[in-house]
């Protein structure tokens, strides 16, 4: 360093230090020297080597102040190019670090007799184009409004991915991949959309074969009408269940996404039923995505059920309920994608009727009628990731595994000030989490505490789920997937999953007004439908599942694919009808226990059971389902004629 530059160093770190003492020392001849050591820098020190000027330009997503607290060079500062290239480096290690993939930084210093003048530019890295393909039924406009990102935004790698989930929880949408690239000519990034549509009306007829309960007779459904992402649905539902009268009713459903192109769902059900038509509306904007600051849902609706009444096994009263209900929240979101608390409000209404319409036995059945009006607040708190995964609750398609942490807990209060029957407080608490360890290793938990009271605690709830997943070779999650089908690997391809799901439900202070009820139906395999009923149950389930895959079965579902696109062809002309079929052998074990405030638990009257069973999907058919068949034996029976093992053949939602 020359003598002149150890001078300018010196002067321009004293003089504002001695400006400051001779200040705070009212010292005027002090003030006067430092004045004159100021001005005599300029005629020492080299004015065309001082940066005059800083100007950052382009930084949509940051403030200036970020950006300039990554620099080392500053107003005042002699000039140096090295560091001003580190310092622009610096930046955009930032910006590709924050999700902007495609983001540059450019410099431009400018010399002058009193200085340097630095602009700094920043091109975030703009969406120019973007391309679709695969939607053949599906409207552009429809896939575009869900991207997080249109035409002239600023490209985020977060965006994608989030986009890429929303896309995939569309029933009619069974892949999607989103793919970015650079455009050097343009000078924007260029978008891909790839999706894979799924055969979204399906039909369904139950043959009544089970011989335990029988499903829907007959349904049509269309998840995709005309391509709008709209949905509808026509049911004739048949019930039939030992010991009682088949019961048939008939249901109609349409909802209609992004109601008027915004973030607004309409959603609606009337269902014909013998003893009076039920009917519900519901008006939700969910928040669709991580980024959006609000949600709100509001449903009014009118239900007419029929509520049963077992003790020991056997069905002891039948009564009719009515329920009227009206509900409403808001919720206000802030922090980040991952990371956020929220705040809401929220009231319910609802009036329960019950009318006696059989009695076959004296028991402790006495449901009373209320009519209850509620307004409370909500608090929580989330720290949430996704991780991408398959075949851990659906079969074939991708499934986004939530991870972290959520809590919340709600408070509420009835008064007849605003028509409720009678003062009441009310508070709830939620905590859900999910785990991940070593791509092998998959958690769920979810614990719901709910209580009502007075002066006293009257009426409470606890609820518990757990499940725990894990895979022999994680990324067999691959042998087959909706986009591509089966790989081809060799002739059989097994992938070995192994599930332990525990549920619990503890209530309290509703004897005579509710009850849990056990048995096939409910997860208890091996036993007859509602066989045991209490007030409280726990559950804990173990399943070994063997995911089919390889040539043999890709041959199987080619045989299918044939016979599926003969049949089609009068309607769907030119294209194959692949279903694709997945199956999977399962082998289980049940144990369940259920008690009352008349019985203790008692760890020796717990009612295992074990069996094996085929389950399967058409991977390529929106909301088909899961079918399943199933042959249990139950290892306690109450009597010798429940020691026939039980067969279950039926749909359900997950795997």
């Amino acid at each position: 360093m020359t003598d002149f530059n150890r001078f300018f160093s010196f002067y321009s770190l004293v003089c504002p230090t001695m400006r400051l003492f001779a200040a705070c020392l009212h010292c005027p001849f002090l003030y006067l020297i430092v004045i004159f050591c100021l001005n005599l820098q300029p005629v020492f020190g080299n004015q065309a080597d001082v940066v005059r000027s800083l100007v950052i330009k382009g930084n949509h997503s940051f403030s200036k102040e970020q950006i300039e607290n990554l620099m080392r060079t500053s107003i005042g500062d002699p000039y140096d190019a090295g560091m001003l290239k580190k310092d622009s480096e610096k930046i955009t290690r930032f910006l590709h670090n924050k999700g902007l993939k495609y983001a540059r930084v450019t410099e431009a210093p400018k010399k002058f007799e009193d200085g340097v003048y630095i602009g700094i530019e920043i091109d975030e890295g703009m969406v120019g184009t973007i391309t679709l393909s695969g939607n053949t039924k599906t409207r552009d406009n429809v896939i575009l409004r869900e991207l997080l990102f249109q035409e002239g935004d600023v490209y985020m790698e977060a965006d994608k991915e989030e986009s890429e989930r929303i896309l995939r929880q569309k029933r009619y949408i069974g892949a999607a991949k989103i793919e970015s690239k650079w455009d050097a000519e343009l000078e924007s990034v260029t978008i891909h959309v790839t999706v894979k549509e799924l055969f979204s009306i399906t039909g369904a007829i139950d043959p009544g074969i089970n011989n335990q309960s029988g499903y829907f007779l007959a349904q049509i459904r269309e998840v995709n009408i005309f391509g709008s992402g709209q949905a509808g649905q026509f049911r004739y539902e048949r019930i039939t269940e030992a010991g009682e009268k088949t019961r048939g009713f008939f249901t109609w459903k349409y909802r209609m996404p992004r109601l008027v192109n915004s973030h607004w769902n309409f959603d609606s059900e009337y269902i014909q039923k013998r003893e009076g038509d039920s009917w519900r509306v519901l008006l939700e904007r969910p928040q669709y995505t991580l980024k959006s600051r609000w949600s709100a849902s509001f449903s009014i609706s009118e239900l007419i059920n029929e509520v049963r009444w077992y003790e020991n096994g056997e069905k002891t009263d039948i009564f009719q309920q009515t329920l009227h209900k009206t509900s409403g929240n808001i919720l206000q979101y802030f922090g980040d994608r991952h990371h956020q608390n929220y705040l809401g409000f929220w009231f319910d209404s609802h009036r329960t009727i019950y009318l006696p319409i059989e009695s076959i036995r004296v028991s402790d059945a006495s449901p009373s009628n209320r009519n209850i009006k509620r307004v409370g607040i909500t608090l929580g708190r989330k720290n949430v990731g996704f991780h991408q995964t398959r075949f851990l609750r659906g079969m074939g398609g991708e499934e986004d595994f939530i991870t972290g942490s959520q809590f919340n807990t709600s408070f509420g209060y009835a008064s007849p000030l605003y028509g409720s029957e009678r003062t009441e407080y009310y508070a709830a608490l939620g905590i859900n989490g999910g785990w991940v360890s070593r791509n092998r290793f998959f958690g769920t938990a979810l614990i719901t505490l709910s209580t009502s009271f007075t002066n006293q605690i009257e009426r409470s709830v606890l609820q518990a789920r757990s499940a725990l997943f894990f895979r022999d070779v994680f990324n067999t999650g691959d042998i087959y997937r909706v986009d591509t089908g089966f790989r081809g690997n060799s002739l059989f391809d097994f992938q070995q999953t192994f599930v332990a799901q525990f549920k619990t439900e503890l209530q309290f202070g509703w004897r005579g007004e509710s009850q849990v009820v056990l048995g096939a139906g409910n997860g208890l395999r091996g036993y007859e439908l509602r066989q045991f009923n209490g007030e409280k149950m726990m559950l804990l389930s173990l399943e070994s599942r063997t995911l089919c895959g390889g040539g043999f079965f890709r041959k199987i579902n080619d045989g299918l694919t044939k016979v599926a696109t003969f049949f089609a062809r009068p309607f769907i002309h030119d294209r194959i009808v692949d279903l694709g079929l997945v199956l999977s052998a399962t082998a289980f074990t049940d144990i369940g226990y259920i008690w009352d405030s008349y019985r203790t638990f008692d760890i020796k009257e717990v009612k295992p059971s074990v069996g094996f069973g085929v389950r399967g999907s058409f991977s390529q058919v929106s909301d088909a389902g899961i079918f399943r068949i199933e042959l249990a034996f139950p290892l306690a029976p109450l009597s010798t004629s429940s020691k026939q093992p039980q067969l279950f053949l039926g749909i359900e939602r997950a795997f």
